[in-house]
């Protein structure tokens, strides 16, 4: 089902509910449940290089696809001739980013566990976890709020432009935020690897 065939959700609760049906069902869930269900398995498991390469995984992914959507692909989404491509594009991120994200923090919190990092904590390590909850905020934050807002404007029967292009470029400047955080973070991975 496409955007089109939907109008623009009167509320939270419509939003939600078109919106997997936009992205597409099998899509949402397996999004969600691989994003949430891969850091449980990886802990579960009990070796620190299962639950290393699910950490790697998820943040680069996370990392790359951040950098993808706002960098690459955000610029045009306020264009009307690439209307078509935003409908996809937007639910899709709205569905998967966030549950990325809690995979990506839930992932490392339980590496640092299982490689015993949390029993004698670094500088290091409590800075990626404070910059880990910082982009948690961001992302669930304001960043949500825009994405949230593109789709409603794109799923409205006369889409306002101006407003879809507003709402991106405000995306597109907070993104960068998000970018320097996630760079900051790979920053102190590079202390917890040296021990500081």
């Amino acid at each position: 089902m496409s955007l089109t065939e939907v109008q623009r959700p009167a509320n939270r609760r419509e939003r939600y509910r078109f919106m997997p049906t936009a992205a597409s069902p099998p899509f949402a869930i397996g999004g969600i449940l691989v994003s949430l269900l891969l850091p449980a398995v990886g802990y579960l498991s009990g070796d620190v290089r299962v639950m290393f390469t699910v950490h790697l995984f998820l943040g680069a992914f996370w990392f790359g696809t951040a950098v993808l959507g706002a960098v690459v692909l955000g610029p045009v989404m306020g264009s009307p001739s690439e209307e078509a491509n935003a409908e996809g594009f937007v639910p899709k991120m709205n569905l998967l980013m966030e549950p990325v994200s809690v995979g990506v923090v839930g992932s490392g919190i339980g590496l640092a566990d299982k490689m015993g990092l949390w029993a004698s904590a670094t500088p290091s390590l409590w800075a990626a976890f404070a910059l880990a909850i910082a982009l948690l905020v961001l992302g669930f934050g304001p960043l949500h709020k825009f994405t949230a807002g593109m789709f409603d404007e794109i799923a409205a029967a006369g889409t306002d432009h101006e407003r879809l292009a507003s709402l991106n470029k405000k995306y597109g400047r907070l993104s960068m935020v998000e970018h320097l955080l996630m760079i900051a973070i790979v920053a102190t991975m590079s202390g917890l690897r040296w021990g500081f």
